[in-house]
């Protein structure tokens, strides 16, 4: 963990969403309107020395977009922050979770996560965890004019040796290191490789930091939106860190 606290972003102690650091994200549909991951009954606690947000039940679905059925409630930065071009840079953050009604064995039917976007590319590192199993995801979005079918994709990664246990609501630290110039990114979990990779296709330029409560259920071409059933969580979040040491 980073002793310095220069690059402290965030520690979410005040007990409320700071709209200077955050806002609800909303994302253009191409025909002129916008969808904004925002559920109506989501409420923001005070809990483990961050901020907790809870979704219960989830409602906010959509029969034929992934992007945009995935994200319940998802808040991101207000500001960006760019990746160096020569000096690995890295992001933290510290984070728990707790899912209701749901198989908090599987990572897909609900989540919190630690989310890592750059738009201009569409590259996403994620950290995400039910309170009783923890992931990474590694994709590059399906975004008009940015990517296409062929580009895109979506990894979802467990590491079942990495030794490290998790409960609901147990706080871990998480840590994603990205080497622009080299193509790398590495999830760190505890201080613990978790996920590496050594091929990005395209280096992010300027991530935005996000935290939220997700589903990752594919759209069914027939039944649409398959994501919501019942099923509700909570997340806390603490000390979101930005540094190039």
């Amino acid at each position: 963990m980073l002793k310095t606290e220069t690059n402290l972003y965030d520690d979410m102690s005040m007990g409320r969403v700071d709209p200077s650091k955050w806002k609800v994200l909303s994302f253009p549909m191409g025909n002129g309107e916008n969808w904004v991951w925002e559920e109506p009954k989501a409420k923001i606690a005070s809990r483990n020395g961050g901020l907790a947000l809870t979704v219960d039940p989830f409602t906010r679905k959509h029969d034929k977009i992934h992007m945009f059925d995935d994200p319940k409630q998802l808040y991101a930065s207000t500001r960006t922050f760019p990746v160096s071009r020569d000096q690995v840079t890295v992001f933290e953050a510290e984070m728990g979770a707790e899912t209701y009604r749901s198989n908090a064995e599987d990572l897909q039917d609900a989540f919190a996560g630690l989310i890592l976007m750059d738009f201009a590319t569409g590259m996403i590192f994620d950290f995400i965890t039910t309170g009783k199993k923890i992931g990474a995801i590694y994709e590059r979005l399906l975004i008009p004019g940015v990517t296409d079918e062929k580009k895109a994709f979506t990894y979802l990664i467990e590491s079942p040796f990495s030794g490290v246990r998790t409960k609901p609501e147990m706080m871990h630290h998480y840590t994603v290191r990205i080497d622009a110039q080299k193509k790398r990114a590495e999830w760190i979990l505890d201080g613990k490789t978790f996920f590496k990779t050594e091929s990005i296709p395209v280096a992010p330029k300027d991530i935005t930091v996000g935290w939220g409560l997700f589903t990752l259920k594919p759209v069914d071409p027939e039944k649409g939106s398959v994501s919501v059933h019942g099923q509700g969580a909570t997340g806390v979040w603490k000390n979101f860190r930005y540094s190039i040491p």
